[in-house]
C-alpha cells in the first residue's frame, strides 16, 4: 500500500508533463521494462488484488503490470528543441533545403541532388526530416547518439537505402504524421531503413517501409519500439531484420508480405505491449524468427503463415508467454503455429490457433517419416500453468497435432478446447513395411501431467486420439491426471473421439473367441492412451468413444493403469472403455464405465480392486463387467458392481473382501440386504444394447459381480431380484437415499468364502 501511495503522489506531481513530449519509463533493477510517450497515455489506475497491478490505459490498449515488477519511475524529456537548436532537412523533389545551426559545432550536412549525407561529432543532435522525393536518400555518419524526427516524410531512394545510419551509434526515431520509405532493387544496403547501431522508435505517427533490395527495416544493434505505427510492405527479404534484441513495448506493426521472414531477430524478442500483424506466404517462411528467447507479456499478435513448412513463431531457444492475445492461422503443409527448439513456458494469455495444413512424408535414412502440421510444437518440454486456448485442426489437416512435445508436457491451470477433424492415413515406411499417422489433440514422447484446468478434447478423424503419450520408441512414457489429494473440481477433462480405426494390414476381425486368420494391424482411435503407466489421482474426467468398429477405447495404458481418485465416466460403443495391458488397480475414486459391445473394465494382466466405487457395464457373453483374462483378480476393498454376459472370477486365495456372483437377467432390479434388513445395494441392471465381441448366439443371461465392505464371511444375506425400484437418488443404476423396492422374488445366501454364487433369475454361464 505504501508503494502505491508513493507512486500516486509522484504521478500527480507530473500531471503537467503531458503538455510536452515526455516519455514515461518504468524500471526494474536498472533495466527499463516499459516505455511510452506521456501523450499516448490516457489514464493510469491501480487495481487491488494479489498481485496489485498498475493499469496504464494507452491510446492503443491497456497495459497491465504488477506493481512488484518495477522499482522506479522516470520521465525523459523528448521535446523537439525550438528552432535554432535543430537541424531541419526538407526534401522537395530533386532538391533539399537544409537548416543547420551546428555547422560550426561538428555537424556537416552535404547534398547531391536529393541525396543527403550527415557527418557529426556532436552528441544528441535532433534532426527533423520532412518533405518528399522519389529519388533521394539520407545517410548518417555520427560518433554519438542522435534524434531523428520523421515528420510526414516521403523518401524513395534510387540507388541506396532511403535512410542509412551507417555508424554503430544509438539513434532515436520519433514519428510525426505519415512517412514513407522505399529503396531500389539495386541497393547494396541491407534495408530500406538501415541502422548499424541501436534504434529506438516512438511517437504517434506512421512509418511505411518497402524493401525492394532486401529487408524493410534492418538494425544491427538493439531495436526498441515504444509507440507509433510501422507498416512494412512487399519486402524482398525480411520485414524487420535484427542482429541483436527486439523490445516491443507498444505501437502497431503490420507486415503485409515479406519475401522471407516477417521478423528475423538474431537475439531475444520481448513483447510488452502493442498490436502486431504479420503475414507470410512462401515455403519455409516464419512470421517471427528468433535465434534467442521469445517472451510475450502483453499485447496482441495476429500471424498468418501460409507456406509449406512455415511457422507462426519459431524460436531457436525458449518461448515464454505470460499474457496477451495470440491469433495464429497457418495453412501450409507440415507448418507450425508456435515452434521452439527449447522449452515452452506459458503462464497466461489467449490463444486462437487454426492449423489447416496437412502431413508430408519426408525421407530420413531411406525411410518415410511423417512431418505434421501442428499448432504448438516443442523439441524439449512444455509447461502450461495458465492461458485460454482454442486450437482447431480442420478436416484438411490429416494426422496433425494440437500440442506436441518431444519431451515432457505439464498442464496445471489452463482452459483448453482442442479439436482435430482430419483423417489419418497409412503410408509405406520402406519396402513392404507399412504404418499409419493419426491426429492427436495432446501428444508427448516423454511424460505428460495434466494436473488442473478445464480441458475439452475432440478428435473426429479416423484413428484420431484425444491424448497420446509415448510410442513404440518411448515405451516408458507416463501419463498422470490430477494431483494426489487434489480437489476433483480443479481438473475438468472431457474427451470425445468418433473416427474409425485404420487398417494398416488386414487379418481377421476382432471379437471373441479369436478365430483363424486374425492378426491384422490397426491404427486405433483412443480417448486417452499412454504407452507407459497411467495414473489418475483426481479430477472430473469424462471420455466418450462412439466408433462403430473396434479400437475405440476410452482410457488405455499399455502398462499399468492406477486409479487413486477422481470422478470418471467412460462410454465406448464398441470396445473396452477402460483397459490396461499389464495391471489395472483401483484404489479410490468414483468410476462409471460402460460398453455396448465389449468389457466394462478390462485388464489383459492382473486386476486389483482395493477401494473406491466402480460400476462396470459390459456386453452379453462372452463380454464381462470385469475382465482380466483369468489372471489374478484381487479384491481387498471398495464397492464395485460389474455386469455383463460373464465375469472374471476373483482369485479366492488373495482376496480379503467377499464377492457375490449373481446370475440374473438384463434389466432386473437387484437389492442386497443384511440379515437385519439393512440395505447394502440397490441396483438396476442395464439391458444389452450391442452384440458383444462374440456376436449373436451367446444367450442373454447377465452376471452381476458385487463386492462391498459390508459383505463378510459367516453371514447370511437376502438377494431380491426382478422387482421395482422407486424413490431415492439414481446414479447410473445405483440407488441411494430413500429407496423403495417392491415385488419380485428373493433368495437367501450364506457367505462362507471369498466368492459366493447366487441364482437370481439367471441361468449362469
Amino acid at each position: 500500500m505504501r508503494k502505491t501511495l508513493l507512486i500516486m503522489a509522484f504521478l500527480l506531481g507530473c500531471i503537467g508533463l503531458s503538455a510536452q513530449d515526455y516519455q514515461l519509463n518504468l524500471h526494474n533493477s536498472g533495466s527499463v521494462i516499459y516505455q511510452n510517450n506521456v501523450n499516448a497515455i490516457e489514464e493510469i489506475r491501480f487495481q487491488n488484488g494479489n498481485p496489485a497491478n498498475m493499469l496504464i490505459n494507452q491510446t492503443d490498449g491497456t497495459y497491465t503490470l504488477p506493481i512488484s515488477q518495477f522499482d522506479s519511475i522516470t520521465f525523459t524529456l523528448q521535446e523537439i528543441p525550438p528552432e535554432g537548436d535543430t537541424v531541419y532537412i526538407t526534401y522537395s523533389g530533386s532538391s533539399v533545403q537544409v537548416t543547420n545551426p551546428f555547422s560550426n559545432s561538428g555537424v556537416t550536412v552535404s547534398t547531391s541532388s536529393a541525396n543527403v549525407t550527415v557527418n557529426s561529432t556532436m552528441a544528441n543532435v535532433p534532426y527533423v526530416v520532412s518533405g518528399s522525393s522519389s529519388n533521394g536518400s539520407l545517410t548518417f555518419y555520427s560518433t554519438s547518439s542522435f534524434h531523428l524526427i520523421l515528420n510526414s516524410l516521403s523518401l524513395i531512394s534510387g540507388s541506396t537505402a532511403a535512410i542509412n545510419i551507417a555508424s554503430p551509434v544509438a539513434a532515436t526515431v520519433y514519428l510525426r504524421g505519415s512517412s514513407t520509405l522505399a529503396d531500389n532493387a539495386n541497393s547494396a544496403i541491407n534495408g530500406a531503413f538501415y541502422a548499424a547501431g541501436g534504434l529506438t522508435i516512438g511517437g504517434t505517427g506512421t512509418l511505411q517501409i518497402t524493401g525492394n533490395a532486401k529487408h524493410g527495416l534492418s538494425v544491427d544493434g538493439e531495436l526498441t519500439v515504444n509507440s507509433g505505427t510501422l507498416d512494412i510492405l512487399d519486402t524482398d527479404s525480411d520485414g524487420i531484420h535484427g542482429s541483436s534484441n527486439l523490445n516491443w513495448n507498444g505501437g502497431t506493426l503490420d507486415i503485409v508480405s515479406a519475401g522471407s521472414d516477417g521478423l528475423d531477430i538474431s537475439g531475444n524478442v520481448t513483447i510488452q505491449n502493442g498490436d502486431l500483424t504479420i503475414n507470410t506466404t512462401a515455403e519455409g517462411q516464419r512470421c517471427i524468427k528468433v535465434s534467442g528467447i521469445f517472451t510475450m507479456n502483453n499485447g496482441a499478435l495476429t500471424l498468418h503463415a501460409n507456406g509449406q513448412d512455415s511457422k507462426g513463431i519459431k524460436a531457436d531457444s525458449n518461448v515464454n508467454i505470460n499474457g496477451g492475445s495470440l491469433t495464429i492461422v497457418h495453412s501450409g503443409d507440415m507448418s507450425k503455429g508456435i515452434k521452439a527448439d527449447d522449452d515452452i513456458t506459458i503462464t497466461g494469455g489467449t490463444f486462437d490457433i487454426t492449423a489447416s495444413g496437412s502431413t508430408v512424408l519426408e525421407s530420413v535414412n531411406n525411410q518415410n517419416v511423417p512431418a505434421y502440421c501442428t499448432a504448438i510444437k516443442c523439441d524439449t518440454d512444455i509447461n502450461i500453468t495458465g492461458g485460454d486456448f482454442t486450437i482447431t485442426l480442420p478436416t484438411s489437416n490429416h494426422g496433425g497435432k494440437g500440442i506436441s512435445v518431444d519431451g515432457n508436457l505439464t498442464i496445471d491451470g489452463a482452459t483448453m478446447t482442442i479439436t482435430t477433424q482430419g483423417d489419418g492415413a497409412t503410408y509405406t515406411v520402406s519396402g513392404s513395411t507399412k504404418d499409419a499417422y493419426t491426429s492427436a489433440c495432446l501428444r508427448s514422447d516423454g511424460n505428460m501431467s495434466i494436473l488442473s484446468g478445464n480441458i475439452t478434447l475432440n478428435s473426429s478423424g479416423t484413428g484420431g486420439k484425444g491424448i497420446n503419450v509415448g510410442d513404440d520408441s518411448h515405451t516408458t512414457s507416463t501419463l498422470t491426471l490430477g494431483t494426489t489429494g487434489g480437489g476433483d473440481d480443479d481438473l475438468i477433462l472431457n474427451v470425445t473421439t468418433s473416427g474409425e480405426r485404420i487398417t494398416i494390414s488386414s487379418g481377421g476381425g476382432g471379437g471373441w473367441p479369436p478365430g483363424p486368420g486374425q492378426g491384422g494391424d490397426y491404427a486405433n482411435p483412443k480417448g486417452i492412451k499412454s504407452r507407459g503407466n497411467l495414473t489418475i489421482n483426481s479430477g472430473n474426467i469424462t471420455v466418450n468413444c462412439t466408433q462403430n468398429n473396434e479400437g475405440g477405447e476410452c482410457i488405455e495404458s499399455k502398462a499399468t493403469l492406477t486409479i487413486n481418485g477422481g470422478n470418471i465416466e467412460t462410454y465406448s460403443k464398441t470396445d473396452d472403455p477402460i483397459n490396461a495391458a499389464q495391471n489395472l488397480t483401483i484404489n479410490g475414486g468414483t468410476i462409471y464405465s460402460h460398453s455396448d459391445n465389449n468389457d466394462g473394465i478390462d485388464s489383459n494382466g492382473t486386476l486389483f480392486l482395493n477401494g473406491g466405487f466402480a460400476i462396470a457395464n459390459g456386453a452379453r457373453q462372452p463380454e464381462e463387467g470385469f475382465d482380466c483374462d483369468n489372471n489374478q483378480f484381487k479384491i481387498t476393498g471398495g464397492t464395485h458392481i460389474g455386469t455383463g454376459g460373464a465375469t472374471s472370477n476373483p482369485t479366492q486365495n488373495v482376496c480379503t473382501q467377499p464377492t457375490l456372483k449373481i446370475n440374473t437377467q438384463p434389466g432386473y432390479a437387484i437389492q442386497v440386504l443384511k440379515s437385519d434388513g439393512t440395505v447394502i445395494c440397490t441396483y438396476q441392471c442395464p439391458t444389452f444394447t450391442g452384440g458383444g465381441g462374440g456376436g449373436p448366439g451367446w444367450g442373454n443371461n447377465m452376471v452381476m459381480l458385487f463386492t462391498d465392505p459390508q459383505l463378510q464371511t459367516g453371514q447370511s444375506y437376502t438377494v431380491k431380484y426382478n422387482g421395482t425400484i422407486s424413490g431415492g437418488t439414481n446414479w447410473n443404476g445405483y440407488y441411494t437415499g430413500n429407496v423403495t423396492y417392491t415385488g419380485g422374488q428373493s433368495t437367501t445366501v450364506n457367505v462362507n468364502s471369498m466368492v459366493t454364487t447366487v441364482s437370481a433369475g439367471g441361468g449362469g454361464w
